[in-house]
């Protein structure tokens, strides 16, 4: 079976202030099952409740993740 890493970019009308922002889904699909993912936010106490390694994380999966292809509709 195999296993891959896909992305979904786009953009999205944020409803509090009327502006576009920008998104990344994840999804992991192992044969022909299709699996949303999150990338996991930790708030640290050291760092006022930031997580310092998590635009590391999503970096990493930006640059591992394939664009997942669009379906027949």
């Amino acid at each position: 079976m195999t296993v891959q890493l896909f992305k979904k970019e786009g953009t999205y009308v944020d409803k509090k202030d009327n502006k576009e922002k920008p998104y990344v889904n994840y999804y992991v699909k192992c044969g022909d099952k299709l699996i949303p993912i999150e990338v996991k936010y930790f708030p640290n106490d050291k760092c006022d409740g930031r997580d310092p390694g998590y635009s590391g994380k999503m970096e990493v999966m930006k640059a591992f993740a394939d664009v997942l292809p669009e379906t027949a509709k």
